[in-house]
C-alpha cells in the first residue's frame, strides 16, 4: 500500500505529462496548420502571426486543464478527501467570479479580439473619443498612443465599438472653399488639375490606387463654393496625400488669381488663407 500511491502519483504525472506534450504538439501540427493555411488566404500581412499566436495560446490552455486534473487525481489518490476541497473551490470561484465580472468580460473580449483580428499592434484606431496607435494588446487591456504622445489603457470589455483607419484602403479628400462669385468652372479646373500633378508625381505615383476623382460643388453658400477632390489610396499614405493635395490647389487657385481661396481637410473647419 505505501509503495501502490507513490507509484500512482508518479504513473499519474508521467500520464499528464506525455498527454499534455503530445496534445499540446497535435494542436500546433493539425489545427495550427489549419489555421495558418485559413490565414494565408486572407488579405492580411499578420494573419499568419495570429494564427502562431492562436495556436500557442490553445495549447497553454490544453495543458492548463490536463495538469488542475492531473493534480487532483493525485490528491484523489492520496486518500485526500476533495469534497472539501472542491466545494470551498466552488465558492471562491463563485466569490472571485462575482467580484471580477469586469476582468472575466476583458478577458473574454481580449480572446475575441485576438481571433477576429478587429485590430493588431501599429493600426490607429478610435475607441469612443479615444483615438491613437496601438502599442500592445493583451487579453485584458489594449494601450494605445495618442497623438500629442498620451497613452491610454483602454480595458478589451469597454470596446463596444470601433474604428480602424488602418485596413485596405482611404480616400485622400480635400475641400476647397472659394469666394461665391468665382467661376465654378475655373475652380473645379484647378482641383481637377492639381488632383491629377500629384497622382502623377513620383513620389505619390505608387500609392494611387484610382484616378483622382471630382465631387464638383458640394456645399454653396452667399459667401462661398466649395468643391470636392479626392484619391484613393493606402490608409498609411493618405495624409501624405491630403498634404500634397493641399500644397498643389492653393498653388494652382493662387495662379488662377483667386488668392483668397480657402482650402481644407473634408469635414474640417475651414480657416483662413492657405499658403
Amino acid at each position: 500500500m505505501l509503495v501502490a500511491k507513490p507509484v500512482g502519483v508518479l504513473v499519474i504525472l508521467l500520464g499528464a505529462l506525455l498527454l499534455s506534450h503530445i496534445g499540446a504538439r497535435i494542436i500546433r501540427e493539425w489545427i495550427g496548420g489549419a489555421a495558418r493555411k485559413a490565414a494565408s488566404r486572407r488579405d492580411s500581412p499578420r494573419a499568419e502571426t495570429r494564427a502562431t499566436a492562436l495556436t500557442a495560446l490553445t495549447a497553454s490552455i490544453w495543458k492548463g486543464v490536463v495538469w488542475v486534473i492531473a493534480i487532483l487525481t493525485i490528491l484523489g489518490t492520496l486518500g485526500i478527501n476533495l469534497t472539501p476541497v472542491v466545494a470551498g473551490a466552488t465558492v471562491i470561484g463563485a466569490t472571485l467570479g462575482f467580484g471580477a465580472q469586469s476582468m472575466v468580460r476583458d478577458l473574454l473580449a481580449g480572446f475575441l479580439l485576438i481571433i477576429e483580428d478587429q485590430f493588431g499592434i501599429g493600426d490607429t484606431i478610435a475607441v469612443d473619443t479615444t483615438t491613437g496607435t496601438v502599442e500592445d494588446l493583451s487579453l485584458r487591456v489594449t494601450r494605445l498612443r495618442a497623438p500629442d504622445g498620451t497613452v491610454w489603457f483602454v480595458p478589451n470589455g469597454e470596446i463596444r465599438k470601433l474604428a480602424n483607419s488602418s485596413r485596405g484602403w482611404a480616400r485622400a479628400t480635400v475641400d476647397v472653399a472659394v469666394p461665391a462669385g468665382t467661376t465654378v468652372d475655373r475652380v473645379l479646373n484647378a482641383t481637377s488639375e492639381a488632383a491629377a500633378a500629384v497622382a502623377a508625381d513620383n513620389r505619390f505615383a505608387p500609392f494611387v490606387l484610382e484616378p483622382p476623382h471630382s465631387w464638383g460643388v458640394v456645399a454653396a453658400d452667399a459667401d462661398t463654393l466649395t468643391s470636392r477632390v479626392s484619391i484613393k489610396t493606402p490608409h498609411a499614405e493618405r495624409d501624405a496625400l491630403e498634404r500634397a493635395l493641399r500644397e498643389e490647389v492653393a498653388r494652382r487657385l493662387r495662379a488662377e488669381g483667386v488668392f483668397n481661396g480657402q482650402v481644407s481637410q473634408a469635414g474640417e473647419p475651414q480657416g483662413g488663407d492657405t499658403q
